[in-house]
């Protein structure tokens, strides 16, 4: 076992995912994780673990529909 701190994700793949694939991936872990807390818990989380990673939000006009 390691003693250092995950920072990224660590599925195969992810450390050469986009920034818009791996925000996907955060935003889909949040939801699963604090999906009854509310969306402002949700949110706080949702930063928190953006910041731990280093995936940057992205402007509105940088997504896809």
């Amino acid at each position: 076992m390691s003693d250092h701190e995950q920072t990224e994700p660590v599925m195969d793949g992810a450390t050469e995912a986009t920034n818009h694939e791996k925000l996907h991936g955060l935003i889909e872990q949040v939801d699963q994780d604090h999906a009854g807390e509310g969306a402002g818990a949700m949110a706080d989380h949702l930063r928190d673990r953006m910041d731990e990673t280093g995936v940057e939000d992205e402007e509105a006009g940088d997504t896809e529909d």
